[in-house]
């Protein structure tokens, strides 16, 4: 491929010394991953697949598979969630955000899903996570996928982050920021980039991304873990992006990432920060182009959120019927346009707010027919139930 002049004088502006060493790299096939998702199996589905995999450096999860592999999207395994197929280096984020099962998180731009369903895998069904995708359409591709994984204990939603941060300021604990961005870091896999590439895209998606981070801190309580995250080379939308949001909010720390893959980000580029702390990823250390910080905050700006009272009718006996008979349905029930839901315990109240899916659907209520009724919700779990495949 030609590449014009003037893109290959800002890769190399950016990458310095890096650059050789990612032009002998740029003319390869990207690679290829699939992650384990934890809700629904483990490494003994690797075997069954029918293609060599070997270990990938950016999740505990993650794994490289090889380009002859065919039609992996349409194993039966896939389509049970068991595995995710997602670019290996794109699992880094996820892996540095490094979520728990009791707290609240947040995946801020999160279609198509290959961030949230990690997430939701690292919580093993605990806590809330709440996705969210501002494009209607990408956000219920997003639930769709979430829902195929397991996830039963997400909300998505489909609203601007600053319509979110009005309802929920100080709520989570951990927050992702997968910034839309000038996608600089995946031309071996999108090679029309090229085409629509210009210089002066950095800085519009620049600015877009600290108001996005601006959305994020209102929601992210004292002591809480913000991580950002691009898959663009760009320097204005990775280390300066950060060093202007610390700048702005100076309360925030970066933190090392625990778990080591790429290299350095560029101090040159952030100079007052700590920002070799982030970490820059290159095909020459396993994966496409990307970027990924964690900051801490220090700094209690306040909480100002209400937990939804989820007032339901006819749910005690649904209620009772699903625990005493599968055991996965434990939790907490409420009724939506006559469907029986099981939906998270600290769900937060978000009226005004657009929302595509919560929790997990498992059956629907029908007037006066009680024995019908039984039988309605008992075909409906079976249905919807989270089995563990493996």
């Amino acid at each position: 491929m030609v590449y014009p002049e003037n893109f290959l004088d800002c890769i190399k502006s950016t990458l310095g010394e890096d650059f050789d060493d990612y032009m002998k790299y740029i003319e390869d096939e990207p690679f290829r991953g699939l992650r384990i998702n934890r809700l629904k199996a483990d490494e003994r589905i690797l075997e069954k697949l029918g293609f060599d995999y070997r270990k990938a450096p950016f999740s505990p999860d993650g794994y490289y598979i090889p380009n002859s592999a065919k039609s992996v999207g349409n194993h039966p395994l896939h389509h049970a969630g068991a595995f995710y197929l997602q670019e290996p280096s794109a699992m880094s984020a996820a892996t540095a955000l490094d979520a728990q099962p009791y707290e609240r998180a947040l995946d801020l731009c999160a279609a198509p899903g290959g961030k949230s369903t990690q997430i939701a895998s690292a919580m093993q069904g605990g806590g809330l996570l709440v996705a969210n995708e501002i494009v209607p359409s990408r956000a219920k591709i997003l639930a769709q996928n979430l829902e195929r994984m397991g996830a039963k204990n997400t909300v998505v939603t489909n609203a601007r982050p600053d319509e979110l941060a009005e309802k929920l300021k100080g709520f989570f604990d951990r927050i992702l920021v997968d910034a839309p961005c000038s996608g600089e870091g995946m031309l071996r896999r999108e090679p029309n980039i090229i085409t629509e590439w210009q210089p002066q895209n950095r800085q519009i998606c620049a600015d877009r991304q600290l108001k996005i981070l601006d959305s994020a801190d209102e929601m992210l309580k004292f002591g809480g873990v913000l991580v950002y995250s691009t898959c663009t080379l760009a320097e204005d939308e990775n280390e300066q992006v950060i060093s202007n949001f610390i700048k702005s909010h100076p309360y925030y720390e970066i933190e090392e990432i625990q778990t080591q893959f790429g290299r350095n980000a560029y101090k040159r580029f952030a100079p007052d920060i700590d920002i070799e702390k982030a970490r820059r990823i290159l095909p020459p250390d396993g994966g496409e182009g990307h970027f990924v910080a964690r900051l801490r905050k220090t700094a209690d700006t306040g909480e100002c959120y209400d937990f939804d009272d989820l007032k339901a009718e006819n749910i005690d006996i649904v209620s009772q019927f699903l625990c005493e008979n599968f055991s996965n349905f434990n939790g907490r029930y409420t009724t939506f346009n006559n469907f029986v839901q099981l939906v998270p315990e600290q769900l937060p109240k978000l009226k005004g707010i657009r929302i595509i899916n919560r929790g997990v659907t498992i059956g629907e209520l029908k007037a006066n027919v009680s024995s019908r009724h039984t039988h309605s919700i008992l075909r409906l779990c079976r249905a919807n139930s989270k089995t563990h495949l493996i």
